[in-house]
């Protein structure tokens, strides 16, 4: 593409009239040089790529047309400028002529009284003035005026005009008229590119005219630039709004521009949903940014490169995150495959606890298993959905009758505990604590009861049993006993697996409690003279205490093989 383009650039530049070729080769140019920054950032993204030393930098390699093209493109420059200067110089040239005749007009209206002579002066003042080019720009507006008002001067100055051009003084006024009543309609033109238009038309007409009677010029004048100024202080004053509106655009283009490059700096999780409302945001800038107007000709094609260039850099991360979540796929495909196995061959288990906890552990596994191609994944999710839903459709169906029957204990242990609320002592503590044994082996005996009652349950039996050893003043080691049968339950109703590691906690406390007997009697030994006996006997006092809190534990120990066994 680019040896194409600089072939036209070479063709284009054969033509020796500059003018004529001077857009076309501009044109080329600027493709041949967007094409070459292309070119760059191509190298230089393949470059990025590769591995590179640490004070390695990209170096780019230019095409051999390169060098072709900057030699042409400095030749077209060096003819352009060339041919501006030469353009300026005969436009300067055109003012000192133009100049000249205005002088020559002058004279002849001051000082030429031959009427003939005058015209004759005159009339070669006005054919050599419409031969002239054009002058530069920012004197033309007061070489023009200066040639209107000396050409209306040298009509009203002749006396021979006002004799022999009384008719056309007439007509120019009915014409001026004319003119003047189609200004008054330009108004009612709605658009005001062609109001614009039709109104510079009309004063061109006017100055076109020639000169009408002196005693109504400057009325017909001002009545008739009355209405065309306006026309041209409204444009003004809408193309003033139109480049705040300019302004206004570019600023939202740029807002979006930053905010393109925020999104981008954000480091997006690695999954399609992310990815598809990161996607969402970007269609929503370009879907904004058409809607945005134009922000200026020295602005505007430079903020959609930038904004181009940022959604390009923003699908090229896209692409190469799918690339790779399509490689990764495979082995997400291989997992999940081995996922859905492992469900099939847990789904008869009847093991509840444990076999919930597998399958939970297969529903997170599985969710960090990665993603496969979307036929692969509906398929096998619906496949993996079905083993774990026939476990737990399983066990929902098991504990449903686990309900009835705790349902059954709640009815048996409310009537218990309004039995033991309504428990009258009797004079034989032996025989009332034995009463209160039986209350709580019977109650242990009824089995599970519903969780969310356990808790309100349990508290109101205790409650009632406290009620009444302290009325016995009952050891506290049988109270403890007594009352830990509520914990039982709990660790019962969770599982085998907290029964365990309730037994390991005791079993510890045992051997702790042990090895404080045998430090104590160790010291004992120790103490000697006078004073031993009373440290001697509180010492023997703490070793029964041990004892006491041992055999206690060995009871609760008793209680939880008894839940296990029945569980």
């Amino acid at each position: 593409m680019r040896s194409e383009l600089l072939q036209r650039i070479q063709d284009l530049l054969q033509n020796d009239d500059l003018e004529a070729i001077r857009k076309d080769v501009r044109n080329s140019i600027q493709s041949f040089r967007a094409l070459t920054q292309d070119e760059i950032r191509s190298q230089k993204e393949a470059w990025e790529k590769e591995e590179h030393e640490l004070d390695e930098t990209f170096v780019y390699k230019p095409a051999e047309e390169e060098e072709k093209f900057e030699e042409l493109a400095k030749e077209f420059k060096a003819r352009e400028n060339a041919w501006k200067a030469k353009i300026a110089e005969e436009q300067r040239a055109n003012l000192v002529l133009k100049q000249g005749l205005l002088q020559e007009l002058r004279n002849t209206i001051q000082e030429e009284e031959n009427i003939g002579k005058a015209f004759d002066s005159f009339n070669k003042v006005r054919e050599k003035w419409d031969s002239i080019g054009d002058v530069p720009g920012n004197n033309y507006k007061e070489v023009h005026d200066e040639y209107h008002r000396l050409r209306d001067e040298f009509f009203y100055n002749i006396n021979i005009y006002k004799q022999l051009q009384e008719n056309d003084l007439q007509v120019n006024l009915k014409m001026k008229k004319e003119l003047t009543e189609q200004a008054k309609k330009l108004s009612e033109i709605a658009d005001i590119k062609e109001r614009e238009k039709t109104a510079r038309e009309l004063q061109k007409q006017w100055l076109d005219v020639g000169p009408s009677p002196r005693e109504t010029y400057k009325e017909m004048s001002d009545a008739f630039f009355d209405i065309t100024r306006p026309v041209f202080d409204e444009v003004k004053a809408h193309y003033e709004k139109i480049r705040e509106g300019f302004e206004e655009n570019k600023v939202k283009k740029e807002g979006i521009i930053n905010e393109l490059r925020e999104l981008l700096a954000t480091d997006v999780e690695p999954n399609h949903k992310a990815w598809n409302k990161m996607t969402s945001s970007v269609i929503d800038m370009q879907k904004r940014w058409k809607e945005i107007g134009f922000a200026g000709k020295e602005h505007n094609e430079n903020l959609w490169k930038q904004f181009r260039e940022l959604a390009d850099v923003f699908f090229e991360k896209k692409q190469v995150f799918y690339d790779k979540m399509k490689e990764e796929g495979k082995g997400a495909k291989k997992a999940k495959m081995a996922l859905i196995e492992k469900a099939e061959a847990l789904k008869d288990s009847t093991d509840w606890r444990e076999t919930t906890q597998a399958m939970l552990q297969l529903q997170k596994d599985w969710k960090t298993a990665g993603t496969c191609s979307p036929s692969d994944e509906h398929r096998l999710w619906r496949k993996f959905h079905k083993a774990q839903d026939f476990f737990f459709n399983a066990k929902k169906s098991q504990f449903a009758d686990r309900n009835k029957e705790e349902k059954a204990n709640l009815k048996l242990k409310i009537a218990l505990l309004k039995k033991v609320e309504g428990f009258k002592l009797t004079k034989n503590r032996a025989d009332d604590l034995n009463k209160l044994k039986g209350f709580s082996e019977e109650w242990r005996a009824i089995g599970f009861v519903p969780r969310k009652n356990l808790d309100e349950l349990a508290s109101n039996f205790s409650k009632a049993m406290d009620t009444h050893y302290d009325a016995l003043s009952a050891e506290r080691s049988e109270r403890s006993v007594a009352n830990y049968s509520d914990r039982v339950e709990r660790l019962a109703q969770s599982g085998g697996r907290d029964i365990k590691r309730e037994q390991s906690i005791l079993r510890d406390k045992i051997n702790r409690l042990n090895a404080r007997i045998s430090s104590t009697e160790e010291n004992m030994a120790r103490f000697t003279g006078k004073g031993a006996q009373s440290i001697v006997d509180q010492a023997e006092k703490t070793i029964k205490g041990y004892r006491r809190e041992i055999d206690e534990i060995k009871a609760k120990l008793k209680m939880l093989r008894a839940a296990a066994t029945e569980k």
